[in-house]
């Protein structure tokens, strides 16, 4: 996707929704930011290894506090999700999870 199309598919998704609050006490109109390209670590740990693995995502949202959670889309609009820091030593954000929809992204922070 371009930047206009992210744009437009998360104008499209917030549109009904930007004056929803989540438990963190913001609305959602406050946490949209102008899309970006990232990289995060998708991390998994078995048997008490860590594996990482680096996906390319769209960053959409974000709470205002710096280390807060971020809210980051797949590159083809299929699902948000949530990323936030990893560990000291990690160049990427961590993903969290997919939750779906915007709205359910943004809920779960």
């Amino acid at each position: 996707m371009t930047l206009d199309e992210v744009q437009m598919f998360v104008r499209a998704q917030s549109a009904e929704s930007m004056s929803v609050t989540n438990a963190h006490r913001i609305k959602l109109e406050q946490a949209i930011i102008s899309p970006q390209k990232i990289s995060l670590f998708c991390r998994t740990v078995v048997d008490g290894r860590v594996t990482d693995s680096t996906a390319s995502v769209w960053l959409v949202g974000q709470e205002a506090l710096s280390g807060g959670y971020k809210i980051v889309m797949q590159e083809d609009g299929r699902q948000f999700g949530l990323a936030s820091t990893g560990f000291a030593h990690d160049k990427h954000l961590v993903l969290d999870g997919w939750y779906g929809t915007l709205l359910s992204a943004f809920l779960a922070m």
